[in-house]
């Protein structure tokens, strides 16, 4: 997994994030809870690897109308899911997948929870939920319960299903919400990744590629890809994992993260890195020079100079990336890896 670091102050802004306008508590989540008085603590979940991190801080964390609305409202923790506080924190509320922004009252009780990658204005959208407790699980299964089998209702209960590791559950709301006679395209999609994301980990990986070839303008496209390459990857099934990413990079060639995964994952498994090379190139000329989240990509360009045994350039390079963030330890640890090699 790329770039795990230990961290030993357990709360402390690494990984993927980026210097941002979010007052972000450093502590443990038990000084949280007794500094939140009527404060809702916004726990964020994240590993250093992830596309999804990288990209929430890059174009989220780093929005000043949500930084202000975090600053004002919540109290701000990350937590590296990848620690072994991480772990066991992630663990005790029974998390699925990264990121994971989950918020608690005062005394640690679950409010809420939601996955993966919001651009700032759905981010804000759902931050006003919360905050008038709309949307929000107990209110959903209240209206469900009392009758609202809505397509809209049960779509977002079953989300909060999922979301909370309910799977059974949750697939039996979302075939209720395909059949129903007021589904929107966007429910549809939803429902049907949730389902067959869910066969693909059970081993019926089938139902996702049949997804993917029937629906190639849906908008879990790219959510699909990843998870199809998570699979490959976790059962070390590298021989279609290259093929995946081979079918799909000429479709995501102007999406910045994709090529970046694509490289980086080059450099795990020491493949095509001269093509790994031309992508991160690539992916860099599609980014402003500071842009929010281009030290990651200038880091993996190091990478994989280093493991094309040019030092000299790699150097060069992951000193580019420590220019944008001085106090990064792991770029530190980068130089002198790649400063080590040159002995």
């Amino acid at each position: 997994m790329k770039k795990i670091i230990l961290i030993f102050s357990l709360l402390l802004i690494t990984g993927c994030s980026n210097k941002d306008s979010v007052n972000w508590f450093v502590g443990d989540l038990p000084a949280a809870s007794s500094m939140a008085n009527n404060k809702i603590i916004m726990l964020d979940f994240y590993t250093d690897w992830w596309y999804a991190c990288n990209l929430l801080d890059a174009n989220t964390f780093s929005n000043q109308n949500v930084a202000q609305k975090l600053n004002e409202n919540f109290i701000n923790l990350k937590v590296n899911a990848e620690t072994a506080y991480g772990k066991q924190l992630f663990s005790d509320f029974s998390g699925t997948g990264y990121p994971l922004i989950l918020f608690l009252d005062s005394d640690k009780n679950e409010i809420d929870r939601f996955y993966g990658y919001y651009d700032a204005d759905k981010f804000s959208s759902k931050l006003n939920e919360i905050l008038k407790g709309e949307n929000i699980f107990p209110n959903l299964l209240k209206r469900y319960e009392m009758g609202d089998n809505s397509a809209e209702t049960m779509s977002m209960l079953a989300k909060k299903y999922g979301d909370r590791g309910q799977d059974s559950i949750a697939v039996s709301l979302y075939k209720l919400v395909i059949d129903s006679k007021d589904v929107s395209l966007d429910m549809f999609h939803e429902a049907k990744y949730f389902i067959n994301t869910k066969l693909l980990w059970g081993g019926k990986i089938e139902y996702m590629e049949g997804y993917l070839k029937k629906y190639p303008g849906s908008p879990y496209i790219k959510d699909g890809v990843y998870q199809v390459l998570a699979y490959f990857k976790n059962n070390n099934d590298i021989e279609k994992e290259l093929l995946y990413f081979d079918n799909y990079l000429n479709k995501f060639s102007d999406d910045p993260w994709f090529l970046n995964q694509y490289a980086w994952r080059m450099t795990e498994i020491n493949q095509n890195l001269d093509i790994a090379l031309e992508k991160i190139n690539h992916s860099l000329s599609l980014m402003d020079k500071d842009a929010q989240g281009i030290a990651h990509i200038i880091d993996t360009k190091a990478e994989v100079l280093w493991k094309l045994g040019r030092i000299d350039e790699a150097i060069k390079t992951i000193d580019e990336a420590i220019a944008i963030d001085p106090e990064s330890d792991y770029y530190q640890s980068q130089r002198k890896k790649f400063s080590n090699s040159n002995l």
